[in-house]
């Protein structure tokens, strides 16, 4: 986990030098997020669940390798009329990694993605009229996924992707989905 904590460090703190040896312009791309993301419950028994998730994405460095950070939030809630339980949960999702982006033909651009994924999470129950919160801790667990963006007008993308969180939680459903939807403006 050290030698790749550092090795992002490292890529972070050379990418400027990268940037400006190159003639090529846009190395950073900001992207508004929107998207669905599947997750796994555990309460009132196993199911899974679908939310909408909102954020931002940032993309610095050459597109053969740049640096990603990215911050989505999430909410969703159910309910369980006939055990008198509601459940909403809020998730914060930050992001840090890599890309590897190959370009075709300068209209389309399908890319790589990994790194480390960290998750906030904020309970909230409702069992018979009487609530309960509760934060769990901060976990980190690593992510993948791949991705097209096509290019419009050459300052704007139409982007969708696929991430797989690999979180290990709870035990025998490791695995988060997410599919996203957006557009990217080069600055």
């Amino acid at each position: 986990m050290r030698i790749f904590l550092i090795f992002f460090l490292f890529i972070f703190v050379t990418l400027p030098a990268w940037a400006q040896s190159s003639s090529t312009n846009g190395y950073l791309k900001i992207e508004p997020v929107v998207g669905m993301e599947r997750v796994q419950k555990i309460e009132p028994t196993p199911h899974s669940k679908t939310r909408f998730i909102y954020g931002l994405r940032l993309n610095y460095g050459p597109p053969i390798f740049s640096a990603e950070a990215e911050i989505t939030q999430g909410k969703d809630s159910e309910s369980f009329p006939g055990q008198s339980l509601s459940i909403e949960e809020t998730v914060t999702n930050a992001m840090l990694g890599v890309r590897s982006s190959l370009n075709f033909g300068g209209i389309l651009q399908w890319y790589l993605r990994a790194g480390g994924h960290g998750r906030k999470s904020e309970y909230s129950k409702t069992l018979s009229g009487v609530t309960t919160t509760r934060e769990p801790s901060i976990y980190l667990s690593p992510y993948a996924g791949t991705g097209l963006s096509i290019n419009l007008l050459n300052a704007f993308s139409l982007n969708a992707g696929y991430t797989v969180i690999f979180t290990g939680r709870p035990k025998g459903s490791d695995r988060e989905y997410q599919t996203t939807l957006g557009f990217s403006v080069r600055i």
